[in-house]
């Protein structure tokens, strides 16, 4: 892996990865039934709604995972604070603003923000 900066006195990083496997929507029974009945590249559902083959369109997601999600990315990579990280971890946290904070843990938990090693 590439060198990368400290932050902290560790090493961080998105995981592209796995913000798209964290967002993706998993597809439910009914849609399944319905896509697989699918025999034209168009077709209509019992409503009347066009429905279009699976392959034709990309990854479903999560629109309120994924709204929140960049928030949180947003605020980590816009935090503006004078830090002085050579004073240690406690006296960091204390420089941080508690949006930056939720959102940094709340992204290391679900291994969006990883420490390399």
């Amino acid at each position: 892996m590439e060198e990368l900066f400290n932050v902290a006195g560790e090493e961080f990083y998105f995981d592209l990865d796995k913000i798209s496997e964290f967002i993706k929507l998993e597809k439910q029974e009914n849609l399944e039934d319905l896509l697989k009945e699918v025999q034209s590249e168009e077709v209509e559902d019992t409503d009347g709604n066009a429905v279009i083959p699976e392959e034709s369109y990309g990854q479903i997601i999560d629109i309120t995972k994924w709204e929140l999600t960049k928030a949180m990315i947003e605020v980590v990579l816009s935090e503006q604070g004078e830090l002085d990280e050579s004073m240690g971890l406690a006296k960091l946290e204390s420089q941080l603003s508690i949006p930056f904070r939720i959102s940094f843990n709340t992204l290391l938990i679900n291994k969006i923000l990883k420490k390399n090693g």
